[in-house]
């Protein structure tokens, strides 16, 4: 049996992670039954194996036909890849969604836009940034309004870009 197919073996009968079952093997030099036993031992693993059916390192490990464990292995990889990618460009459309983007000058609000739109505006239109500092030599002040150290740090940096501005602004006037 390759290492492969124990990996899988240890990973369906403990049902733990690839990398745990991996792991595992690797620390009891590829036995899978002691593999098993110290899975069961770390985790506290409550379903086992039926008494009579004990773990045959030798045994074929079967697969849907026409699969190689390989293959099944890329695959899970590649969908648990792909729903934690959609999972994080949800977050960040909700988060761009909730925080604002907020303009103002001598303490007077001038407009509001989602950060998502800003962000958007400044992925499609690179003319936007030129307007941005040239907005902070015009007195601007921008900061965003949300929840989290995301916006706080956005915010000191937005701080020190006009506090920036306003010095060459004093120093060539």
């Amino acid at each position: 049996m390759e290492k492969l197919e124990k990996v899988e073996l240890v990973r369906e009968k403990c049902n733990v992670s690839y990398e745990e079952a991996r792991d595992a093997l690797e620390a009891c030099n590829y036995d899978v039954l002691d593999a098993i036993v110290m899975l069961e031992q770390a985790h506290g693993v409550t379903e086992r194996m039926p008494a009579d059916v004990p773990p045959a390192p030798d045994a074929a490990y079967e697969l849907p036909e026409g699969k190689t464990a390989a293959a099944e292995h890329t695959t899970s990889r590649a969908a648990g890849a792909w729903k934690r990618f959609c999972a994080r460009c949800k977050e960040l459309w909700t988060a761009g969604l909730d925080m604002t983007f907020v303009a103002e000058r001598n303490g007077e609000q001038l407009f509001t836009l989602p950060v998502l739109a800003v962000v958007i505006g400044l992925l499609i239109w690179g003319a936007s940034l030129w307007l941005l500092i040239i907005g902070l030599f015009l007195g601007l002040r921008y900061r965003i309004e949300g929840k989290g150290k995301v916006a706080e740090t956005v915010n000191d940096a937005m701080d020190k870009a006009a506090d920036a501005a306003d010095s060459i602004k004093g120093s060539v006037a």
